[in-house]
């Protein structure tokens, strides 16, 4: 049977409900889909649902309760737990169950319709995998699977077979089969909720958790997983890589030992924070000595287009049980431009990788940046970032400056305007077209002596609302809602496409560009070259 996720979370510690996954996994069934950990939402703030598992098979929707240890009933009440550390009194878990079935029936019909009048049957199986309970009035044989018929996992099919012949009977609406089609809206309706996953910025800053939700394209990505040893994924700049990567290791590690690399020294610390199991190693490339003699279960490679030469895949090879040729891995990279050092891309190493895995791309669908932000790294650069799902903007906002003083009075005016419209300076970054600090027009901002250096502070609880000034090189891999770009003079963009590009789309919401005397013509010649390029001007 399918199941969703392919691998059980490392934060499940319920040995029952990691049981009853593998259980489900192993059930030759594929019209069924299983999914794990489904939250109602009205917890939308709990990592774990209140339902254990929902199973949609073409004749009913099931929902499955487990428990796991001892399961005790004593005077109508019920308690959990090893004798003298129960807990409890709690419900049933038969009550648990219904009182899921119930209001998972009503924000599902919501969605799709009421299932009575789709002719949906509904019903739910207790399972409880170390103990069998006595018979009560609460529930029907059927409704139960205790230690002895679950059988370590191997009564579970016939155990679902008889709970849906059951709940057939109670439910006299029914027209099965479910079609196909049916089911697929009622799985498309569950996911968004279900693969709510921790918004990565949230976990950095150790603000109150928010949830993003995987878009379908991702989902698809996340379900090759378990079907797929070797993965190349490919997508512009904002398409989520990196996001989608950190997922991929949380439900790898499950497994076995997980390498997460990238070239990147400020996104590998960023990426150690949100990483924080104890099965998942994250290093920047350029410390993989430092396990040089571990192997790992799977390898995971972000930003791989700043490490595609056949000396650093060798590297890489050394590190993944199998090799490249028969491990596990996953390959991120971005076609467009954002090799920020053309000797770190050798288009013969990428021949040579791209055959051992499965490619996908490249992702259509950008998650980061506004349409307006978009339409201009667009037009200046011609690289494709998608189709933009962040929604509409503010313009990409272009100011001539004369000289570093200049740009410093102008954009402390910037920020002092963001600022009185709400927006915190933390939520803005200074990205320096130079990387110099010494030279920078930010430090004679006003604001200088508050002003953080990112690479100093990624990974870190950042509890001040300070601006942070990076190079365009350590920022790559990470954003933020505004960006400024300064100290860009009119030679930074000879020849460098791959800097602009990286820049400019490290914008979520608003994308402000200083341009230095002759900047905007140079720019203006990137446009025309492009149109050229792409045969619409002559």
């Amino acid at each position: 049977m399918r199941i969703i996720p392919s691998e059980i979370s490392n934060s499940t510690r319920s040995q029952a409900e990691r049981s009853v996954f593998a259980a489900l996994k192993a059930i030759p069934d594929d019209q069924s889909v299983a999914l794990h950990s489904v939250h109602l939402p009205q917890h939308r703030r709990k990592r774990v649902g209140e339902i254990d598992f929902v199973v949609i098979t073409p004749d009913i929707l099931l929902f499955i309760e487990v428990k796991g240890g001892q399961v005790q009933q004593r005077d109508g009440k019920w308690y959990y737990g090893p004798p003298g550390r129960e807990v409890g009194p709690k419900e049933s878990p038969f009550a648990q169950a219904s009182g899921g079935m119930h209001e998972f029936d009503r924000e599902i019909g919501a969605l799709v319709g009421d299932l009575r009048d789709h002719g949906v049957p509904s019903g739910y199986l207790v399972i409880t995998t170390d103990v069998d309970i006595e018979r009560t009035t609460e529930f029907e044989p059927p409704q139960y699977l205790g230690t002895t018929a679950y059988d370590g996992g191997r009564g579970l099919a016939q155990g679902i077979e008889r709970a849906t012949r059951f709940w057939l009977t109670r439910n006299s609406w029914a027209r099965t089969p479910i079609s196909a089609a049916l089911r697929k809206r009622m799985l498309e309706a569950v996911r968004p909720d279900f693969d709510l996953v921790p918004n990565v910025q949230s976990r950095l800053t150790h603000l109150e958790v928010a949830f993003e939700r995987l878009t379908n394209e991702q989902l698809d990505r996340l379900d090759e997983l378990d079907s797929n040893p070797r993965l190349i994924w490919t997508g512009g700049a904002g398409t989520g890589k990196t996001f989608l990567a950190a997922e991929a290791a949380r439900r790898k590690s499950a497994t076995g030992s997980v390498l997460f690399t990238c070239a990147s020294t400020t996104l590998a610390t960023h990426i150690r924070r949100v990483l924080s199991d104890d099965a998942i190693t994250v290093l920047p490339f350029d410390r993989l000595d430092e396990v040089r003699n571990r192997t790992f279960d799977q390898l995971i490679v972000d930003e791989a287009q700043d490490l595609m030469t056949y000396e650093r895949l060798d590297t890489l090879e050394k590190l993944v049980s199998g090799g490249l040729g028969e491990g596990r891995w996953i390959f991120m990279l971005d076609q467009n431009n954002q090799v920020l050092a053309p000797e770190a891309y050798d288009p013969d190493a990428w021949e040579y990788l791209r055959p051992l895995g499965s490619m996908y791309g490249p992702m259509r669908r950008n998650c980061r940046n506004t349409v307006q932000i978009v339409k201009q790294v667009r037009f200046y650069t011609g690289a494709d970032l998608g189709v933009a799902s962040a929604g509409e903007g503010e313009p990409v906002r272009f100011t001539d400056v004369r000289d570093a003083p200049d740009e410093a009075t102008v954009l402390d005016s910037y920020v002092d305007e963001l600022v009185q419209n709400g927006v915190s300076p933390r939520d803005i970054t200074l990205l320096s077209a130079s990387g110099d600090w010494e030279t920078s027009s930010a430090r004679l901002s006003q604001r200088a002596s508050k002003i953080e250096r990112f690479a100093d502070v990624v990974g870190t609880d950042r509890t001040k609302h300070r601006l942070t000034w990076s190079s365009v090189s350590d920022f790559k891999g990470h954003e933020n809602h505004v960006v400024c770009l300064i100290d860009l003079e009119s030679e930074y963009l000879e020849g460098r496409l791959d800097a602009l590009y990286v820049a400019w789309t490290r914008a979520r919401a608003q994308l402000w560009v200083a341009c230095r005397p002759d900047t905007r013509q140079v720019l203006k010649d990137l446009g025309v070259a492009v149109l050229t390029r792409e045969g619409r001007v002559k």
